[in-house]
C-alpha cells in the first residue's frame, strides 16, 4: 500500500535528507558527494549500516613542493660582544 511504501522510504532517508527534501522537492542524486579535494560515494547499504568510499584527489602542483620557512637572520656578533658574553657567563658560574 502507499502508506507502507512511504514508511519504508522514510526509514531509508536520513534526517538531513528529510529536511532538505522539504526545501528541494525535486529528487537529487544522494549517492555521490563532491568536495574540493575529495569525493564520497555511497556503496551498497549493509545490515550493519551504510558503507562509503572516500576518494582523495591528488595534491595540486602548487602544493607538491614542500614549503620551507626562512629562519631569521642571525645577528653577527663582534669580538667585543662575544668577550662580554663569555665574561658574563664566567661570572654566573662563580
Amino acid at each position: 500500500s502507499l502508506i507502507s511504501a512511504y514508511k519504508e522510504k522514510m526509514k531509508e532517508l536520513s534526517m538531513l535528507s528529510l529536511i532538505c527534501s522539504c526545501f528541494y522537492p525535486e529528487p537529487r542524486n544522494m549517492n555521490i558527494y563532491k568536495y574540493d579535494d575529495m569525493e564520497v560515494k555511497q556503496i551498497n547499504k549493509r545490515a550493519s549500516g551504510q558503507a562509503f568510499e572516500l576518494i582523495l584527489k591528488p595534491p595540486s602542483p602548487v602544493s607538491e613542493a614542500p614549503q620551507t620557512l626562512a629562519s631569521p637572520k642571525k645577528k653577527e656578533l663582534s669580538l667585543e660582544e662575544i668577550q662580554k658574553k663569555l665574561e658574563a657567563a664566567e661570572e654566573r658560574r662563580k
